[in-house]
């Protein structure tokens, strides 16, 4: 009976494709790890052999997703990334695996890392997961992050740090040596650290080629970040996998993009910077001072005009931002999907397929849809997400999360 599990009495919303797709009448059922039948109907089946859970009508979905996690950034975070490399190993991992367990019982059964500040912190926690010590999402493992002499990050002791591409291959190499999958490259400035505005770009198309190739040959990709507009044209020409935030989008960043729109994903991390202009980080020292200093109202306003225009042009779109930071908390995942229907024009399921359909491939995994084959990774809730997808934020709405056909969190006040 543990093999095979019947979803009975569901409103299936299968994330298939139609961005105006509503949840329907169905059952699914699950055999071993992966979804074996979706009926627009009632499926027979013995139940000696077969677990069944009547859902009494809740919406189920696919598992969701974040393509830019920071699972090294405790539920405490406050920005201060010097000590949290401080924290003695063991207590710190603690903290990891808080945070794991707070991904799943957010709905969240897929991760994509996108730097740790301690080297092994995305590998310990994907390994004690992967053997069932610790509950938490798939994770596609990073390391370090990467940055170029004198550019971004170079100076903080928290990054591997190349001036070339024949050290940029080692660092790739010996990353991926490790178990990493997922390298991030620094290659913009950030305008919150105003020294390094946005628009600087960092690395070259050579080292940036040389990444991509020696993260090919072991089987894994590179993710950069890349604020301004000549960062993300470069990143695209090379064959980056995933560009984060692409703030400022011109013709040039655009048309890079659009030429390879069927293998390059864009992570805009739009919540971030809406809770940072409407003044959610000020009680933690982020001043409107500051805020005007760095160019993120300027910089908000070219993203949000960014995301309609890659909307337009077909490039795909995922979930992710940063969160972990006291204005963006872990738990608080979904709301990136909000940003996207409230700002970037999307309907609810088409927001909800950025952290669905469109990560399964980005991340190189059969999950992302209810359909025979998938991976059974789902997500049970009460409530329509295809008509409000801040259903997709309540924990009393969330009944249950299954991550490989397994009950993998139960809402205890839902299911006693």
């Amino acid at each position: 009976m543990a093999g095979r599990t019947l979803l009975q009495n569901a409103r299936v919303l299968t994330c298939s494709g139609d961005t105006g797709e509503r949840p329907r009448d169905g059952d699914v059922l699950i055999e071993g790890d992966r979804i074996a039948e979706v009926a627009a109907h009632r499926i027979d089946v013995d139940p000696a052999s077969t677990r069944v859970v009547d859902l009494h009508g809740a919406t189920v979905l696919p598992g969701l997703g974040d393509a830019h996690v920071h699972i090294s950034w405790p539920l405490d975070f406050v920005f201060d990334h010097a000590a949290i490399a401080k924290t003695p190993p063991g207590r710190h991992m603690l903290d990891v695996a808080a945070v794991a367990r707070t991904f799943l019982e957010s709905g969240y059964t897929s991760i994509i890392g996108a730097g740790v500040t301690q080297p092994l912190d995305d590998l310990l926690a994907k390994d004690a997961i992967d053997r069932g010590l610790i509950p938490g999402p798939r994770i596609v493992p990073s390391g370090p992050m990467v940055a170029e002499q004198g550019g971004l990050g170079a100076d903080g002791g928290l990054m591997d740090v190349v001036a070339d591409a024949r050290e940029l291959r080692e660092v790739v190499a010996r990353q991926c040596d490790t178990g990493v999958r997922a390298l991030k490259l620094f290659i913009s400035g950030d305008g919150v650290v105003p020294q390094f505005p946005s628009d600087d770009v960092y690395m070259n198309d050579e080292m940036l080629a040389a990444a991509v190739e020696e993260a090919d040959r072991h089987g894994a990709f590179i993710t950069v970040h890349a604020r301004g507009s000549a960062s993300v044209a470069m990143a695209a020409r090379t064959g980056v996998r995933i560009v984060h935030h692409a703030c400022f989008l011109d013709d040039d960043a655009l048309k890079a993009l659009e030429a390879r729109r069927d293998d390059i994903w864009v992570c805009p991390g739009l919540h971030y910077l809406y809770a940072m202009v409407s003044g959610h980080a000020e009680p933690w020292g982020m001043t409107p001072e500051k805020i005007e200093a760095s160019g993120y109202h300027e910089e908000f306003r070219s993203q949000v005009e960014g995301l309609h225009r890659l909307r337009e042009s077909g490039i795909r779109i995922l979930a992710g931002g940063d969160f972990g930071h006291q204005w963006t908390r872990h738990g608080t995942y979904a709301a990136e999907l909000q940003r996207y229907v409230e700002l970037g024009g999307m309907t609810p399921v088409e927001a909800i397929h950025t952290a669905t359909r469109n990560l399964g491939p980005a991340a190189g995994s059969d999950t992302g849809q209810v359909r025979p084959g998938y991976l059974a990774d789902l997500l049970i809730v009460d409530g329509d997400p295809a008509a409000d997808v801040t259903v997709l934020q309540r924990p009393d709405l969330r009944r249950a999360v299954i991550k490989d056909g397994k009950f993998g969190y139960v809402n205890p006040e839902v299911h006693p």
